[in-house]
């Protein structure tokens, strides 16, 4: 096994990997180890997320797919001004 120094970590990345990993009950050298592996493609994600459980629903729609739900959900946005009262 290897080991890496970080050096010169900006104070706002450092004390937002600590946050996830204290929320994780992770230290934060394994928090940082699994956040290298996802983002070099060597594992699904799983740093506090189950996202393979997902993925058929993730980033899959088509075009038509984005049109067809657009249109289904227009009149989400029109608001009755009799409503207002």
């Amino acid at each position: 096994m290897k080991s890496l120094t970080i050096h010169a970590m900006d104070d706002q990345l450092a004390a937002q990997i600590k946050r996830r990993a204290d929320e994780l009950a992770i230290s934060m050298n394994e928090l940082t180890k699994q956040l290298l592996a996802e983002a070099l493609g060597l594992k699904v994600a799983s740093v506090g997320q189950h996202r393979q459980d997902f993925e058929a629903f993730c980033g899959k729609w088509s075009q038509a797919d984005l049109k067809e739900f657009e249109t289904n959900t227009s009149d989400f946005g029109i608001v009755n001004p009799a409503d207002w009262l």
